[in-house]
């Protein structure tokens, strides 16, 4: 882009730019900007003349990006985070923020943390919010860029770019719903082994594997489970487990969440199971923002205190 170009550019422009990429709509990224649906397609228009592409086209469900808006978006991001960095106070009030704070978690993260995390907002800073996106193979990458202010994820290994601290340690324990035939046979709230693998069991794999780490200790003892099901949602696998005799193993955290309304019971696991580490992870440029910082302070809080 020629620099006399560059001096007429309109910033709010790329807010533009960036609301339709993230969006790949145009009404709601007019609604996201509380803008008219055609004030974003004139912004558009401007667009296309800058950057001398016709950035989108439309598709069945909205738009679809080119090339060239593809290669923007990163670019795009960072611009306007770094941009926030220089203009914003670096003062954080959460009595009257009205900030979004985007969390990026999978199903697990989103009962085991936000619960509390969201009575903490309600009562510290009733104007802010918080938007949960889902994890997938770009959540490291959008928390590199700004798009993300924190990722709520297990001690796997991440990128070496991402700042991180342990939340907590997690166990597991098995559940059935109160009237399973194997709740009448648990010896010291432990079931024998041959009866624990009698009933079918369900899996919930986040990211799609077929076994876990309880399966892997039971091929160590050569033997093995009946999964009758294979589910990415912990909340979902404790409905089917209260309406069937599948035993159901997950986190205690979310278990905690998810065991009382359902009717489950608990019971210990009959192999030893290592667990896990959850942690929080953000990228360095946000390391003195004020208000990120109060948001990870509050997510290490609530963590800790359950």
């Amino acid at each position: 882009m020629p620099l006399n170009e560059l001096r007429r550019l309109d910033l709010n422009l790329l807010v533009v730019l960036r609301a339709v990429l993230q969006t790949r709509n145009v009404t709601v990224a007019a609604q996201k900007l509380n803008m008219s649906q055609p004030a974003v397609s004139r912004a558009i228009g401007r667009l296309r003349h800058v950057f001398a592409d016709q950035l989108f086209i439309k598709g069945a469900r909205g738009v679809v990006a080119t090339p060239r808006a593809e290669a923007l978006a990163d670019s795009i991001s960072k611009l306007l985070h770094d941009l926030d960095d220089l203009l914003g106070s670096q003062e954080f009030s959460p009595s009257t923020s009205n900030r979004i704070f985007r969390i990026a978690t999978t199903d697990y993260g989103a009962i085991a943390v936000l619960p509390s995390l969201a009575a903490v907002f309600a009562a510290e800073a009733p104007n802010a919010g918080i938007e949960v996106l889902p994890f997938s193979q770009d959540t490291f990458r959008r928390a590199s860029n700004g798009d993300v202010d924190v990722v709520l994820y297990s001690d796997d290994p991440v990128p070496d770019d991402l700042q991180r601290t342990i939340l907590f340690n997690e166990t597991y324990l098995s559940f059935v719903r109160a009237d399973h035939p194997l709740a009448s046979r648990l010896n010291n709230g432990q079931p024998h082994l041959d009866d624990f693998l009698d009933p079918p069991h369900i899996l919930v794999s986040i990211f799609g594997g077929r076994t876990s780490e309880l399966d892997d200790r039971l091929a160590a003892l050569g033997r093995s489970r009946r999964i009758a099901m294979w589910l990415p949602y912990f909340a979902t696998a404790a409905v089917i487990a209260s309406k069937t005799d599948f035993i159901l193993t997950i986190p205690e955290r979310v278990a905690s969440e998810l065991a009382s309304p359902h009717g489950l019971i608990s019971f210990r696991t009959p192999v030893e199971l290592e667990g896990f580490g959850y942690q929080m992870l953000w990228h360095a440029r946000t390391q003195s923002d004020a208000g990120s910082l109060w948001l990870r302070r509050q997510i290490i809080s609530v963590s800790r205190a359950q």
